[in-house]
């Protein structure tokens, strides 16, 4: 598993809550307290997945790419397969598309990715979960 490590823990944490908030798992009126105040108040910019787009299917893709959000300082990405275990991930990207790890080799079948813009170690930008189908070639 490919992972960089320097932007704060926090982007990873960003990542659980809001796992677990698509998950029902979490709502911004329970269990409110500042640090899960300040979560339900950010309001994030849309980015959109160019390569692979959602519902994509055909080989590994050779590169992720998304859009550029203005104002962002760096993206994070994951990468998971269908029961939600990371593939792959990655903080600190400062451009809109990387290339696939040569180190990570994965089998058919459906993957899961996300992006998130960071500014000043807050998310302003989420891309939400988009799926992607890998077959044999």
């Amino acid at each position: 598993m490919a992972t960089s490590r320097s932007e704060p823990r926090g982007v990873a944490l960003l990542f659980v809550v809001l796992g677990l908030a698509c998950a029902g798992q979490v709502s911004p009126a329970s269990n409110i307290t500042p640090r899960n105040a300040e979560l339900a108040a950010i309001q994030t910019l849309e980015i959109e997945h160019l390569t692979p787009r959602r519902d994509f299917v055909g080989p590994v893709p050779a590169r992720l790419e998304w859009t550029a959000i203005a104002g962002v300082d760096s993206y994070a990405i994951k990468v998971e397969d269908e029961i939600e275990i990371p593939v792959f991930d990655q903080e600190g990207i400062t451009t809109n598309s990387v290339p696939w790890p040569k180190e990570v080799r994965i089998p058919p079948g459906t993957y899961f990715w996300r992006i998130v813009g960071v500014k000043g170690g807050r998310l302003i930008a989420d891309s939400g979960r988009a799926a992607f189908v890998v077959r044999d070639p």
